[in-house]
């Protein structure tokens, strides 16, 4: 739980307190495809580096899979970046799909008029988990 701020203290220190670190990365996956995982703030601070991400040659595969179930937070500056580069991915024949991130940032796709802009999906959790299928094995005598 984060500690309560102390009014007195220098806006600098709240500040590293507030933001989320903000972390762009991309990893290749099997059938042509690119995974790029988006962690912490997305704002004009941060979307020239999501632009550079999704320009790098390694991330240009057939389907780009732009993961933001871990972001935090987004402004219309990520929306018009993210907009943009799905845009660039149909003119070439390739696909951006936006894995939807919490209400908040997903909320900002709505209010800017872009949410038909992007593919967007979600991942339902996978059943039965990977613990019940080790437990079962190891149930069953196959460990």
């Amino acid at each position: 739980m984060p500690r309560p701020l102390d009014v007195r203290e220098p806006i600098l220190s709240r500040a590293n307190v507030l933001a989320p670190r903000f972390d762009c990365s991309w990893t290749d996956g099997p059938l042509n495809a690119t995974w790029v995982h988006l962690t912490g703030e997305l704002d004009i601070d941060t979307t020239p580096r999501l632009e550079q991400t999704l320009s790098d040659p390694g991330s240009q595969a057939r389907l780009v899979v732009l993961d933001m179930r871990e972001l935090a937070f987004m402004d219309s500056s990520g929306v018009h970046a993210i907009v943009n580069a799905s845009a660039r991915a149909r003119q070439r024949g390739r696909r951006l799909v936006v894995l939807r991130g919490p209400p908040d940032v997903d909320r900002v796709f709505s209010l800017t008029g872009s949410a038909g802009d992007v593919e967007s999906g979600e991942v339902e959790p996978v059943e039965p988990s990977v613990q019940a299928l080790l437990r079962r094995d190891a149930r069953d005598g196959r460990s």
